[in-house]
């Protein structure tokens, strides 16, 4: 089954978009969540625990809904990038992208010869019946590709990044930023915000979105009045604990 890609079209058609972050690794998380009114809901396979086993029955599992679902790799590394592809994923978000050629090289390995070095082998959807031929043109429309900017030299390189064929948006991570910049967790620092709005600005001139998740006091709404088109604010997990808590703290005395 080929779906058209909901987060790109979301975003080309001029309106922001609201993510949520997976750790639980289990399709069913994604059952309960993809009609919850996210716009993406993100594979976190850098920090989360997914195996490709895991992010293939998530990918699955999203089928039947119109939300957008991202996979974030651990590290660009085409081999993965390939293999996470060829699990169903048409987005990717790569950290700790700092140069343009970094990112050329990852746009490589998400795209198929003669446009890039991506390996031919889309084994789930020729299990479905799909042709390739209608695969690979499926995916030279759908295919969006994020780059994160987590660092004061990828900040630095950011419109340069943004230019680049095939990269579709900036993720700025304010935390490992922060620790970049030897200020973590500072979040109102001057330094911190002149290199969070020196990405927004590079993806601005380059006519890419920006993304990024709340930190500190910025919020997600505030940070879409900033300028941000993509914000992921929650993890399925903190979700999960804080409707957990609201439901015990809502009985009050009557656990006693």
């Amino acid at each position: 089954m080929l779906k058209p890609n909901q987060l790109k079209r979301r975003l080309a058609a001029g309106k922001n978009a609201f993510g949520v972050w997976l750790h639980s690794a289990h399709a069913m998380t994604v059952e309960a969540l993809a009609d919850a009114g996210y716009d993406c809901l993100i594979i976190d396979n850098e920090h989360g625990p997914s195996s490709l086993e895991q992010t293939r029955a998530q990918l699955q599992a999203s089928l039947p809904y119109d939300c957008g679902m991202c996979v974030r790799i651990p590290w660009a590394d085409p081999v993965y990038i390939k293999q996470v592809l060829d699990l169903g994923a048409d987005t990717l978000m790569v950290p700790m992208v700092e140069t343009a050629d970094a990112a050329r090289a990852v746009v490589s390995a998400c795209r198929y010869p003669p446009h890039g070095k991506r390996g031919m082998g889309p084994w789930r959807a020729m299990a479905q019946g799909i042709a390739v031929d209608a695969y690979i043109a499926h995916m030279a429309e759908n295919l969006f590709v994020i780059c994160q900017i987590e660092s004061p030299q990828a900040a630095e390189n950011a419109a340069a990044i943004a230019a680049v064929d095939g990269v579709d948006m900036l993720f700025v991570g304010p935390y490992d930023l922060s620790g970049a910049l030897g200020l973590p967790n500072q979040f109102e620092h001057p330094e911190h915000r002149r290199y969070v709005d020196m990405a927004l600005a590079g993806a601005a001139a380059a006519g890419k979105p920006c993304g990024i998740v709340p930190h500190g006091p910025h919020d997600a709404a505030s940070l879409f009045a900033r300028g941000f088109r993509f914000v992921s604010a929650s993890t399925d997990f903190g979700l999960m604990r804080r409707a957990a808590l609201a439901e015990i703290a809502g009985l009050g005395k009557a656990l006693d």
